[in-house]
């Protein structure tokens, strides 16, 4: 019913866009499109725009016409485009006849437009057609059968499975499988029909596809019925069978299905039973809750049974509340690694913040043996519940402390961030484990806190009063929060007399992820007694080469690197900032560095190459003039200018303006007045050159305007 209206809004707003009136000219008429059709002159082309165009403004009146064109293969779609718009019963007439006037791929595309149509005058035609020779015609006329879908087609198509061709009664199946579709939206009336269907597939011999469908529709049309078909299905040798009928399970609706599906629960075959526990759950119905429960408290004997215990583990997760915590909790403890971690994952994520409250309030009664699970909890959910967690970092138990640690990372404000502190800094920490966890969560808490100066201020105060490695410690907590608070504090490590915070603060600052540690590193650079100036001047450098950042600022930076950067190696980092971010400022530091001897020929390469990317301007030639090139003998064999169609000789002219450096400076940098006029107004153009430097032959283009650097031929 809505297909013909939604073809035309689309093909109105096509034409709109394509044809001549979305330029104010007029649509023809009815009339004159037909005589369009009609016209044994008319290009086909025009044809075929005329029929989209009666898609939308046709009637019964050019029905006769547009059917005409449907035995040539060229405009077969055409016409059939209006005929499936166009509402009208001489549409449908029009298309039965050529079901004897069209063979090949005409005769499809017609056997499909019925069934788009759903004409059902057509379905004895099609079954005739079903029986064909042609597989093509054959498979179109059942697919259509299909689409058709009323009891004489189902009729056909039940009389035409019988078919020897296999891929003939693949596509008969189809559509019965399409009819039974039809039947399931219904009513509840039709679902027995859609059964015996369904049923009438399997029992065919078939391919694997259509038994794969077929079986997810006999199990849905059943409803709670359905669920025995689907258990037997599980213990296909087919994995698609089985896949399908998981698939089946979680979707399968009706009065009674839930308490079906957890009743066949006992009959599923072990090798399954894990995935359908997961497939019941992704139904996300409550009920299901008290019977994942009952699993989770069973024990687990062998392998399958994990397996099965996990995924309902996986289900309270999804569909649990408070009343689950304690399932949950045993299973967090459980001795097997397996559930125990798939307890404490499902504690992280079951439930609302009524769950929070009651973990918090079970965490600060908890015994050791629950504890250390509860405080997973807490950290994973990031419950608040900070008096619990500080009281168990000195618990008895390192594991329990370890844990409170990690968790404090996760929850702290800045209130504890001196109790992190304290823990992460002490040298008699009672282990590694516990020292390495006290860092850990002391830098995870002031990352999340980088935006509070009294977090980098306490860590500041720390360092006075701390050894070497814990200063070491609190500068690599500077560098992961980041932010202008923790890059000042690490630009005071990188100033400070003690040669290890240099060597780390300023290690850290190489690696540094904002534009703002430029001017830190450039502070160090000047230093010229500082052990790791050097890292620092490359560290600036690094910015200037690969951070984003406006092109102004970047050439700023490079110019102020220069008196910083007294090595070659140094020199070389600039020469390739200069390279990949070319612009007048990047060039003349190209130039300059040309003056010294060791840097002479990567300069004046890379002057070169930048001078090709710029806009041709007197400030570049200027700068190209500078370069202490060495002179060549260039000759200009052959010159163009113009564009591809349209281009004049201008070998003369050029020849002229040549000297002795592949770099040629035009009398005049515009192109159309050095050239003598623009030859092609409105294109684009471009210069072509053939010549010779020192005897070798070259070519190169040069877009209008481009300074002329000609490459040296090797």
């Amino acid at each position: 019913m809505f297909a013909r209206p939604i073809i035309k809004y689309l093909l109105a707003v096509s034409l709109a866009f394509h044809s001549g009136a979305a330029f104010g000219d007029e649509i023809p008429t009815e009339a004159e499109m037909i005589a369009i059709l009609t016209s044994d002159t008319t290009p086909k082309s025009e044809k075929a725009i005329t029929c989209k165009q009666l898609a939308v403004f046709g009637s019964a009146e050019c029905v006769e016409s547009v059917a005409s064109l449907l035995p040539d293969p060229e405009l077969n779609s055409w016409a059939r485009i209006a005929l499936e718009a166009i509402d009208d019963p001489s549409t449908d007439s029009s298309l039965l006849d050529a079901l004897s006037t069209t063979d090949g791929l005409p005769l499809v595309g017609v056997i499909q437009s019925l069934g788009v149509k759903r004409v059902s005058n057509a379905v004895e035609p099609l079954k005739e057609k079903v029986a064909t020779e042609d597989e093509l015609v054959a498979k179109a006329a059942a697919m259509s059968l299909g689409k058709i879908g009323n009891a004489d087609a189902i009729a056909a198509l039940k009389e035409s499975l019988a078919d020897t061709r296999t891929s003939v009664r693949s596509a008969v199946a189809e559509g019965l499988i399409r009819c039974a579709e039809k039947a399931m939206t219904s009513g509840s009336d039709s679902s027995t029909e859609a059964t015996e269907l369904y049923d009438l597939v399997l029992q065919t011999d078939l391919p694997n596809p259509r038994k794969v469908e077929a079986t997810r529709g006999a199990i849905l049309s059943r409803g709670p019925e359905g669920v025995d078909l689907l258990v037997e299905s599980l213990k296909s040798d087919n994995k698609r069978i089985r896949y399908i009928a998981l698939t089946a399970a979680r979707e399968l609706t009706g009065e009674g299905v839930s308490e079906a599906l957890l009743a066949a629960r006992s009959r599923v075959p072990k090798s399954q039973a894990a995935l359908f526990v997961i497939a019941l759950g992704e139904r996300g119905e409550a009920s299901m809750l008290d019977a994942m429960l009952a699993t989770i408290q069973q024990p687990a004997n062998s392998d399958s049974d994990i397996d099965v215990k996990t995924a309902a583990i996986g289900v309270v997760a999804r569909i649990g509340d408070a009343s689950c915590l304690d399932a949950l909790i045993a299973a967090a403890t459980d001795s097997n690694d397996v559930v125990a971690t798939a307890g404490r994952a499902a504690l992280a994520i079951v439930g609302d913040e009524e769950v929070d409250a009651e973990i918090a309030a079970r965490a600060s009664d908890s015994g050791d043996d629950a504890l250390k699970a509860w405080i997973g909890a807490i950290g994973a959910r990031r419950i608040p519940a900070i008096e619990t967690l500080v009281e168990a970092v000195d618990n008895q138990d390192p594991s329990i402390g370890v844990a409170a640690l990690k968790a404090l990372g996760d929850v702290a404000t800045i209130e504890e961030i001196s109790i992190l502190i304290d823990r992460a800094l002490q040298s008699d920490a009672k282990s590694k484990s516990t020292h390495d966890a006290a860092l850990k969560a002391l830098r995870a808490a002031c990352v999340r806190l980088s935006d509070d100066p009294e977090c980098v201020q306490q860590l500041e105060e720390a360092m006075t009063r701390s050894d070497s490695d814990a200063q070491l410690a609190i500068v690599e907590t500077f560098a992961a929060m980041g932010g202008p608070g923790a890059l000042a504090a690490i630009e005071k490590a990188a100033m400070s007399k003690d040669r290890n915070l240099q060597n780390a603060a300023t290690r850290l600052l190489g690696g540094w992820m904002t534009v703002d540690a430029a001017d830190v590193l450039m502070r160090i650079s000047e230093q010229a007694n500082h052990p790791y100036r050097i890292r620092a001047v490359r560290g600036y450098l690094r910015i200037v080469r690969q951070f984003r950042m406006p092109q102004n600022q970047r050439n700023e930076m490079a110019v102020a690197a220069l008196p910083i950067s007294s090595r070659d190696e140094e020199k070389r980092l600039i020469l390739d900032a200069a390279s990949r971010y070319p612009s007048v400022a990047m060039l003349k530091i190209a130039v300059g560095f040309s003056e010294s001897e060791s840097l002479k020929n990567e300069a004046q390469a890379i002057a070169l190459e930048i001078a090709q990317k710029l806009e041709n301007s007197p400030a570049v030639e200027r700068l190209l003039a500078k370069l202490d090139l060495e002179e060549m003998d260039v000759e200009i064999t052959r010159a163009t200018y113009g564009a591809t169609d349209e281009n004049v000789d201008v070998t003369a002219r050029l020849q002229k303006q040549v000297g002795k450096l592949p770099i040629i400076l035009l009398d005049n940098p515009n192109y159309n007045s050095n050239f003598g006029g623009d030859p092609a107004p409105g294109s684009p153009k471009q210069l072509r050159i053939e010549y010779r430097i020192n005897g070798r032959a070259g070519k190169a283009m040069f877009n209008e305007n481009d300074a002329i650097v000609l490459p040296v031929p090797k």
